[in-house]
């Protein structure tokens, strides 16, 4: 039997709600531990070992992946169509494991200004507020923390190694490739909502939702401020707000870059 342990009640890294405990400042030990390790050997600019680690990451988080998937799906007796891994934080996974591979041209960049610029965002508002990382076992949590702070870590590792976000210029061009994979992703998510909701919810013998990105005009929004929108306007208007609010994201991201690196830039001998 797959195992999973629970927490220890005395143990539990949420006691009294709170999102903040040793659990969390752990994990982001552990975050700023393979930063000050990873770029370093991101700022020589080597494109064979940016494959090597970004491959690496997505792999990991593949096999992690693959692990919670089992797991619940001995635990309820069913696929866990609610958990099927299609959402805004799941795409860098596929994204880590595809590109490496790619060879170099277009595609690739694009998809590596993905994973800088909307995985990096994903996982910074992740951590921000991580209520929804904690779970009553312990592989699950350590499976959310790991993926979230990873997925920073790559997007940080990408945006030193291919030298992204250093001329004011290159805003546009930058930001579109990874808008562009960001497009891709949502419209594959509102197939996979619009199939759900019109033909399979009446095929497959479930209680389960299936809500994509968060998206499906069949179900109710989780995330917090859009939850609250949805049942108040339009789905055309709660849809475009959605995207609207994760290109500027990524906008801030970019420009949060290319500050910081402005700053290092000025402060080198």
């Amino acid at each position: 039997m797959i195992t999973a342990w629970k927490w220890d009640e005395a143990f539990l890294p949420k006691n009294g709600g709170a999102m903040y405990g040793w659990f969390f400042f752990m994990w982001m030990g552990i975050l700023a531990l393979e930063c000050i390790i990873l770029l370093p050997v991101a700022a020589r600019h080597n494109k064979k070992t940016t494959d090597r680690v970004v491959l690496a990451y997505g792999l990991v988080m593949l096999a992690a992946e693959i692990y919670k998937q089992i797991f619940f799906t001995i635990e309820k007796g069913e696929y866990p169509w609610d958990l099927f891994p299609w959402q805004f934080c799941s795409v860098p996974m596929f994204a880590a494991v595809i590109a490496p591979l790619l060879p170099k041209g277009r595609v690739k960049d694009a998809i590596y200004k993905f994973l800088s610029f909307f995985g990096l965002i994903a996982g910074i508002m992740t951590l921000v507020l991580p209520e929804g990382l904690y779970w009553d076992y312990v592989t699950l949590t350590c499976h959310s923390f790991f993926w979230h702070t990873s997925i920073v870590v790559v997007g940080l590792y990408l945006i030193v190694a291919n030298g992204y976000a250093r001329s004011a210029g290159g805003y546009l061009r930058e930001w579109f490739g990874a808008a562009a994979v960001y497009s891709a992703a949502v419209g594959i998510a509102l197939i996979m909502d619009a199939l759900w909701g019109l033909v399979l919810r009446n095929v497959i013998d479930t209680e389960l939702t299936f809500n994509m990105f968060y998206i499906s005009p069949f179900y109710s929004c989780p995330l917090p401020v859009f939850r609250d929108i949805q049942p108040h306007v339009p789905y055309a208007v709660f849809l475009f707000l959605y995207v609207l609010a994760f290109c500027l994201g990524a906008a801030a991201v970019w420009f949060c870059a290319f500050g910081v690196g402005k700053i290092f830039r000025k402060r080198a001998p």
